[in-house]
C-alpha cells in the first residue's frame, strides 16, 4: 500500500494528463507496497482492456458482461453508490500513482464525470456510505493513514480517525454500522475490527481470528465475511503468504470464527451482495490474477464457482444498485497498469 505518494506538482500534472482523458471519453452501459506481480494475462495497455464486444460469460445463475469503461484506468478505488450513480473516490491510476480525484460513473449512460477531491489523496482503502455520505477510511500513499474521510460533494473532509494507520483494508455494513476489518499499518496485520455508524465517532468492535490485509470484505446474514487474504508484514506482498480461510464476524457477539475454506489460498478478491447472496470475484493466486466468480453459502462457509469475468483480474472496486453488481476498474498485470473496465453482474 505505501510507498506511492507523489510530490503536489506530480499530482497538478496528472490533474492535466486525466482533464485530457475526459475529453475523449466513450460512453457505454456501467483495497504500499511496492510490489508490481508479474504479468499473468497481458491483455491490454495501462488503460486497458475494454473488449469490443460485451461477452456474456456461460453461468447458469448469473449474467456477466462488460458494460462500459472509465476514461482511464483506475485500481484500488472506494465505490459507493449514491442517487443511482456510482461515485469513486481516491485510487491508483497509470504509472502506481495516487489520486485524490473523486469521480461519478453513470450505469445509465455510461458517461463519467469529475465530481470533486478527497481532503487527502489515498489509495487502497475501504469506504461505505453512511448518513447520505460517501465515507472513505483510512488508505494511504507515501504511509498508511488513520484518517477518515467524508465527501458529499466538492473536497471531502477528515471527519474521525481509526485507531491507527490502515490501508489493505475491507469494509461491510450491517444495519446502519460499518465495520472496517483486516488491514496493514505500515509495520503489521491489523486484527482489531472498527465499527461507525457516522464516520466520526468509532468503537472496537471485535478481533479477527487471523490478520490479514487485502482480503474480499462483504456482508451476508447478519454477518461480515472476511474471504482469504494476504499474510505478508512487509511493504511488499510479493514476499509473504495467502489464506484459503473464511471468517465470519458476527457484529451481535464480537466474535470471529473460521467458517469454512477456499479451494486454494486467494488475495485481492472483491465480494459484493447481491440478492441477498454473497459472491466473491477474481484476485490473485500468488501472481496469478483469477478470473471465477463464487458464491458463498453463509450456513456452510463453502464457495462454489458460479461465473467467469470477462478478464482475469485482482483488485476491482464493486458496487450494488438494485439488482446489479458493477466491478469497477483494477489490474491484470499489476499496480502500475490499472484498466478501464466496468463489469455488471446480475442475477437470474
Amino acid at each position: 500500500m505505501t510507498g506511492r505518494g507523489r510530490p503536489a506538482a506530480a499530482f497538478a500534472l496528472l490533474g492535466l494528463v486525466l482533464s485530457a482523458c475526459s475529453a475523449t471519453s466513450s460512453t457505454g452501459a456501467r483495497s504500499a507496497s511496492g510490489r508490481t506481480p508479474s504479468p499473468s494475462h497481458k491483455t491490454g495497455t495501462a488503460h486497458g482492456p475494454v473488449p469490443a464486444t460485451a461477452s456474456a460469460a456461460a453461468s447458469a445463475s448469473l449474467r456477466i458482461a462488460v458494460a462500459g469503461a472509465l476514461p482511464h484506468g483506475l485500481s484500488r478505488t472506494v465505490a459507493v453508490a449514491v442517487g443511482g450513480e456510482i461515485v469513486l473516490l481516491g485510487g491508483l491510476v497509470a504509472g502506481d500513482t495516487t489520486t485524490a480525484a473523486v469521480l461519478r460513473f453513470n450505469p445509465q449512460t455510461g458517461r463519467t464525470t469529475t465530481a470533486g477531491r478527497l481532503a487527502t489523496a489515498v489509495h487502497d482503502a475501504s469506504g461505505a456510505s453512511l448518513g447520505g455520505r460517501a465515507v472513505v477510511f483510512g488508505g494511504g500513499a507515501a504511509t498508511s493513514v488513520a484518517d477518515i474521510q467524508a465527501w458529499q460533494g466538492g473536497t471531502g473532509t477528515v471527519t474521525g480517525r481509526l485507531s491507527r494507520g490502515r490501508s489493505d483494508s475491507g469494509a461491510a455494513v450491517v444495519g446502519s454500522t460499518a465495520y472496517v476489518v483486516g488491514g496493514f499499518d505500515g509495520t503489521g496485520l491489523v486484527k482489531t475490527v472498527e465499527a461507525t455508524a457516522d464516520g466520526v465517532h468509532v468503537r472496537t468492535a471485535g478481533t479477527l481470528a487471523l490478520g490479514v490485509r487485502y482480503p474480499a470484505v462483504g456482508a451476508a446474514g447478519g454477518a461480515v465475511w472476511i474471504i482469504g487474504g494476504q499474510l505478508a508484514t512487509t511493504e511488499s506482498t510479493r514476499t509473504g503468504g495467502q489464506t484459503d480461510d473464511i471468517q465470519r464476524f458476527d457484529p451481535a457477539t464480537g466474535r470471529t470464527t473460521v467458517a469454512g475454506h477456499l479451494s486454494m489460498p486467494l488475495g485481492h478478491a472483491t465480494a459484493f451482495t447481491l440478492g441477498g447472496v454473497l459472491y466473491v470475484a477474481g484476485g490473485r493466486t500468488g501472481n496469478t490474477a483469477a478470473r471465477t466468480v463464487w458464491r458463498l453459502d453463509p450456513r456452510t462457509g463453502r464457495v462454489s464457482p458460479v461465473g467467469v469475468l470477462p478478464v482475469a483480474c485482482s483488485d476491482m472496486a464493486a458496487v450494488v444498485i438494485g439488482n446489479t453488481a458493477w466491478l469497477v476498474g483494477g489490474e491484470t498485470t499489476g499496480p502500475t497498469a490499472p484498466i478501464r473496465t466496468v463489469v455488471s453482474i446480475s442475477a437470474g
